[in-house]
Protein backbone atom coordinates (compact mmCIF):
# COMPACT_ATOMS: atom_id res chain seq x y z
CA UNK A 1 0.00 0.00 0.00
CA UNK A 2 1.16 3.52 -0.82
CA UNK A 3 -0.33 6.91 0.02
CA UNK A 4 0.65 10.56 0.07
CA UNK A 5 2.23 11.46 3.41
CA UNK A 6 2.64 15.23 2.88
CA UNK A 7 1.87 17.43 -0.10
CA UNK A 8 2.76 20.80 -1.68
CA UNK A 9 6.55 20.48 -1.34
CA UNK A 10 8.99 21.86 -3.91
CA UNK A 11 10.50 18.70 -5.41
CA UNK A 12 11.89 17.18 -2.19
CA UNK A 13 15.18 15.31 -2.53
CA UNK A 14 16.02 14.79 1.15
CA UNK A 15 14.15 14.12 4.38
CA UNK A 16 14.98 13.22 7.97
CA UNK A 17 13.32 12.14 11.22
CA UNK A 18 13.89 14.45 14.16
CA UNK A 19 14.77 13.07 17.63
CA UNK A 20 11.89 15.19 18.96
CA UNK A 21 9.36 13.55 16.63
CA UNK A 22 8.82 15.48 13.41
CA UNK A 23 9.84 15.13 9.77
CA UNK A 24 12.11 17.56 7.93
CA UNK A 25 12.25 17.81 4.15
CA UNK A 26 13.95 20.15 1.69
CA UNK A 27 13.04 21.98 -1.49
CA UNK A 28 14.81 22.90 -4.72
CA UNK A 29 14.73 26.63 -3.89
CA UNK A 30 16.34 26.13 -0.49
CA UNK A 31 13.18 25.57 1.51
CA UNK A 32 13.32 23.58 4.75
CA UNK A 33 9.97 22.11 5.75
CA UNK A 34 8.70 20.87 9.12
CA UNK A 35 6.01 18.19 8.77
CA UNK A 36 3.68 16.86 11.46
CA UNK A 37 3.75 13.03 11.16
CA UNK A 38 0.24 12.73 12.59
CA UNK A 39 -1.49 15.09 10.16
CA UNK A 40 0.95 15.68 7.29
CA UNK A 41 0.71 19.44 7.91
CA UNK A 42 3.63 21.27 6.27
CA UNK A 43 5.29 24.47 7.50
CA UNK A 44 8.28 26.17 5.90
CA UNK A 45 10.74 26.97 8.71
CA UNK A 46 13.79 28.23 6.81
CA UNK A 47 15.07 29.28 3.40
CA UNK A 48 18.73 28.94 2.41
CA UNK A 49 18.47 30.28 -1.13
CA UNK A 50 20.12 27.13 -2.48
CA UNK A 51 18.89 23.61 -3.31
CA UNK A 52 18.56 21.20 -0.39
CA UNK A 53 19.67 17.61 -0.96
CA UNK A 54 20.35 15.22 1.97
CA UNK A 55 19.91 16.16 5.63
CA UNK A 56 20.56 14.79 9.14
CA UNK A 57 19.69 15.80 12.71
CA UNK A 58 21.92 15.99 15.76
CA UNK A 59 20.71 15.37 19.31
CA UNK A 60 19.63 18.99 19.82
CA UNK A 61 17.34 19.12 16.78
CA UNK A 62 19.88 21.04 14.72
CA UNK A 63 19.57 20.09 11.08
CA UNK A 64 22.60 19.58 8.82
CA UNK A 65 21.86 20.32 5.18
CA UNK A 66 23.76 19.44 2.02
CA UNK A 67 23.00 22.47 -0.14
CA UNK A 68 23.90 21.99 -3.80
CA UNK A 69 22.91 25.56 -4.67
CA UNK A 70 25.28 27.06 -2.11
CA UNK A 71 28.01 24.41 -2.61
CA UNK A 72 28.19 23.91 1.15
CA UNK A 73 27.04 21.90 4.14
CA UNK A 74 24.92 24.11 6.39
CA UNK A 75 23.72 23.85 9.98
CA UNK A 76 20.20 25.06 10.77
CA UNK A 77 19.28 25.78 14.38
CA UNK A 78 15.63 24.80 14.10
CA UNK A 79 14.80 26.66 17.32
CA UNK A 80 16.21 30.06 16.30
CA UNK A 81 16.38 29.76 12.50
CA UNK A 82 20.10 30.62 12.45
CA UNK A 83 21.97 29.11 9.49
CA UNK A 84 25.74 28.47 9.63
CA UNK A 85 28.05 27.45 6.77
CA UNK A 86 30.26 24.59 7.99
CA UNK A 87 32.45 23.94 4.95
CA UNK A 88 33.20 27.04 2.87
CA UNK A 89 36.88 27.90 3.19
CA UNK A 90 37.64 24.67 5.05
CA UNK A 91 37.72 22.12 2.24
CA UNK A 92 40.66 23.32 0.15
CA UNK A 93 38.58 23.36 -3.00
CA UNK A 94 35.09 24.36 -4.09
CA UNK A 95 32.44 21.75 -3.43
CA UNK A 96 30.48 20.99 -6.58
CA UNK A 97 27.54 19.02 -5.22
CA UNK A 98 27.49 18.17 -1.49
CA UNK A 99 24.85 15.48 -1.46
CA UNK A 100 24.20 13.52 1.74
CA UNK A 101 25.29 13.64 5.42
CA UNK A 102 25.29 10.87 8.04
CA UNK A 103 26.34 10.96 11.70
CA UNK A 104 28.61 8.53 13.50
CA UNK A 105 27.86 8.19 17.22
CA UNK A 106 31.21 9.85 18.06
CA UNK A 107 29.99 13.08 16.43
CA UNK A 108 31.78 12.78 13.10
CA UNK A 109 29.54 13.89 10.24
CA UNK A 110 30.44 12.17 6.97
CA UNK A 111 29.10 13.72 3.80
CA UNK A 112 29.28 12.86 0.14
CA UNK A 113 30.42 15.23 -2.59
CA UNK A 114 29.01 13.92 -5.86
CA UNK A 115 31.21 15.88 -8.24
CA UNK A 116 30.17 15.93 -11.90
CA UNK A 117 28.26 13.15 -13.64
CA UNK A 118 30.64 11.42 -16.05
CA UNK A 119 33.82 12.84 -14.50
CA UNK A 120 34.22 10.36 -11.61
CA UNK A 121 35.42 13.11 -9.31
CA UNK A 122 33.20 12.40 -6.33
CA UNK A 123 34.49 11.97 -2.78
CA UNK A 124 33.63 11.61 0.90
CA UNK A 125 34.45 14.28 3.50
CA UNK A 126 34.09 14.43 7.27
CA UNK A 127 33.13 17.35 9.50
CA UNK A 128 34.69 16.65 12.90
CA UNK A 129 33.15 17.72 16.22
CA UNK A 130 35.79 20.47 16.50
CA UNK A 131 34.72 21.90 13.13
CA UNK A 132 37.65 20.65 11.06
CA UNK A 133 36.78 19.27 7.61
CA UNK A 134 38.87 16.45 6.15
CA UNK A 135 38.88 14.58 2.86
CA UNK A 136 38.24 10.91 3.69
CA UNK A 137 38.12 9.13 0.32
CA UNK A 138 38.43 9.81 -3.39
CA UNK A 139 38.20 6.12 -4.23
CA UNK A 140 34.38 6.05 -4.32
CA UNK A 141 34.22 8.59 -7.08
CA UNK A 142 31.49 7.52 -9.54
CA UNK A 143 28.98 10.23 -8.55
CA UNK A 144 29.23 9.69 -4.79
CA UNK A 145 25.70 9.87 -3.42
CA UNK A 146 23.76 8.43 -0.46
CA UNK A 147 25.50 7.26 2.72
CA UNK A 148 24.54 5.00 5.61
CA UNK A 149 26.37 3.59 8.63
CA UNK A 150 25.48 0.03 9.58
CA UNK A 151 23.89 -0.61 13.01
CA UNK A 152 27.18 -1.76 14.60
CA UNK A 153 29.09 1.17 13.03
CA UNK A 154 31.71 -0.95 11.32
CA UNK A 155 31.20 0.35 7.78
CA UNK A 156 30.18 3.45 5.91
CA UNK A 157 28.04 2.34 2.96
CA UNK A 158 28.28 4.58 -0.10
CA UNK A 159 26.20 4.87 -3.26
CA UNK A 160 28.12 5.32 -6.51
CA UNK A 161 25.22 6.25 -8.77
CA UNK A 162 27.14 6.29 -12.03
CA UNK A 163 28.63 2.78 -11.84
CA UNK A 164 25.91 1.95 -10.52
CA UNK A 165 26.74 0.16 -7.25
CA UNK A 166 26.90 0.25 -3.49
CA UNK A 167 30.37 0.23 -1.93
CA UNK A 168 31.54 0.32 1.68
CA UNK A 169 34.58 1.51 3.63
CA UNK A 170 35.53 0.36 7.10
CA UNK A 171 35.27 3.20 9.61
CA UNK A 172 38.58 3.52 11.43
CA UNK A 173 39.37 5.76 14.39
CA UNK A 174 40.47 8.66 12.19
CA UNK A 175 40.04 7.54 8.59
CA UNK A 176 38.22 5.26 6.16
CA UNK A 177 39.63 2.07 4.66
CA UNK A 178 39.85 1.38 0.94
CA UNK A 179 36.40 0.62 -0.50
CA UNK A 180 34.99 -2.77 -1.37
CA UNK A 181 32.04 -3.58 -3.60
CA UNK A 182 28.81 -4.54 -1.83
CA UNK A 183 26.36 -4.97 -4.71
CA UNK A 184 26.08 -3.89 -8.36
CA UNK A 185 22.75 -2.54 -9.60
CA UNK A 186 22.75 -2.55 -13.43
CA UNK A 187 20.24 -0.34 -15.25
CA UNK A 188 19.38 1.68 -12.15
CA UNK A 189 20.45 5.00 -10.62
CA UNK A 190 20.65 4.28 -6.88
CA UNK A 191 20.51 7.33 -4.64
CA UNK A 192 19.64 6.97 -0.92
CA UNK A 193 20.44 4.35 1.71
CA UNK A 194 19.10 3.35 5.12
CA UNK A 195 19.25 0.28 7.36
CA UNK A 196 16.52 -1.83 8.90
CA UNK A 197 16.73 -3.11 12.47
CA UNK A 198 17.83 -6.54 11.22
CA UNK A 199 20.72 -5.10 9.21
CA UNK A 200 19.21 -5.16 5.75
CA UNK A 201 20.03 -2.24 3.49
CA UNK A 202 17.21 -0.32 1.80
CA UNK A 203 18.18 1.43 -1.44
CA UNK A 204 16.07 4.23 -2.90
CA UNK A 205 16.47 5.03 -6.59
CA UNK A 206 16.37 8.10 -8.77
CA UNK A 207 15.69 5.68 -11.63
CA UNK A 208 13.60 3.59 -11.89
CA UNK A 209 10.78 4.69 -9.54
CA UNK A 210 11.65 1.85 -7.19
CA UNK A 211 12.96 0.87 -3.76
CA UNK A 212 15.19 -2.19 -3.26
CA UNK A 213 16.46 -4.18 -0.28
CA UNK A 214 19.82 -5.96 0.01
CA UNK A 215 20.10 -8.67 2.66
CA UNK A 216 23.80 -9.34 2.15
CA UNK A 217 23.21 -12.00 -0.48
CA UNK A 218 20.19 -11.05 -2.57
CA UNK A 219 18.87 -7.81 -4.06
CA UNK A 220 15.07 -7.58 -4.24
CA UNK A 221 12.56 -4.91 -5.16
CA UNK A 222 10.30 -3.76 -2.35
CA UNK A 223 8.22 -1.80 -4.81
CA UNK A 224 8.47 -0.63 -8.42
CA UNK A 225 5.90 2.02 -9.30
CA UNK A 226 6.40 1.66 -13.05
CA UNK A 227 3.62 4.18 -13.80
CA UNK A 228 5.11 6.79 -11.45
CA UNK A 229 1.81 7.34 -9.68
CA UNK A 230 3.05 7.73 -6.10
CA UNK A 231 6.79 7.22 -6.49
CA UNK A 232 8.46 9.86 -8.65
CA UNK A 233 12.25 9.58 -8.36
CA UNK A 234 12.19 8.37 -4.72
CA UNK A 235 15.69 9.59 -3.94
CA UNK A 236 15.73 9.15 -0.15
CA UNK A 237 13.73 7.40 2.53
CA UNK A 238 13.28 7.48 6.30
CA UNK A 239 11.73 5.34 9.00
CA UNK A 240 9.67 7.51 11.31
CA UNK A 241 7.54 7.17 14.43
CA UNK A 242 8.40 6.20 18.00
CA UNK A 243 9.13 2.64 16.90
CA UNK A 244 10.57 3.57 13.47
CA UNK A 245 7.78 1.49 11.93
CA UNK A 246 6.55 3.92 9.25
CA UNK A 247 8.48 4.27 6.00
CA UNK A 248 8.34 7.41 3.89
CA UNK A 249 10.17 8.54 0.75
CA UNK A 250 11.03 11.85 -0.85
CA UNK A 251 10.05 12.27 -4.50
CA UNK A 252 12.37 14.59 -6.38
CA UNK A 253 10.22 14.52 -9.52
CA UNK A 254 7.05 15.24 -7.53
CA UNK A 255 5.74 17.64 -4.92
CA UNK A 256 5.05 15.27 -2.06
CA UNK A 257 6.38 12.64 0.32
CA UNK A 258 4.92 9.16 0.00
CA UNK A 259 4.30 6.58 2.73
CA UNK A 260 4.81 2.90 1.89
CA UNK A 261 3.66 -0.10 3.87
CA UNK A 262 6.73 -2.33 4.33
CA UNK A 263 7.40 -5.32 6.64
CA UNK A 264 10.47 -3.70 8.22
CA UNK A 265 11.41 -1.29 10.98
CA UNK A 266 14.28 1.15 10.83
CA UNK A 267 17.59 0.87 12.65
CA UNK A 268 18.23 3.44 15.36
CA UNK A 269 19.85 6.65 14.13
CA UNK A 270 22.77 8.49 15.66
CA UNK A 271 21.85 11.85 17.19
CA UNK A 272 25.10 13.07 18.77
CA UNK A 273 25.27 16.22 20.87
CA UNK A 274 27.50 18.75 19.10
Amino acid sequence: MMKVFANNLDHPEGLAWSPSGWVAAGGEAGQVYRIDPATGEVNEIAQTGGFILGMAFDGQDNLYLCDMGRNAVLRLDTKTGEISDLTTGKVGRELKSPNFPVFHSDGRLFFSESGDWGSRNGSVFCIHPNGDVTLESEAVSAFTNGLAIDPVEKYLYIVESENPQISRCEILSNSLSAPELVVSMPQTVPDGLLFTTDGNLIICCYRPDAVFIWNGMHLEEIINDWAGILLAAPTNGAFIGKDHDRFITANLAGRYLAELEVPYTGAALNYPIR
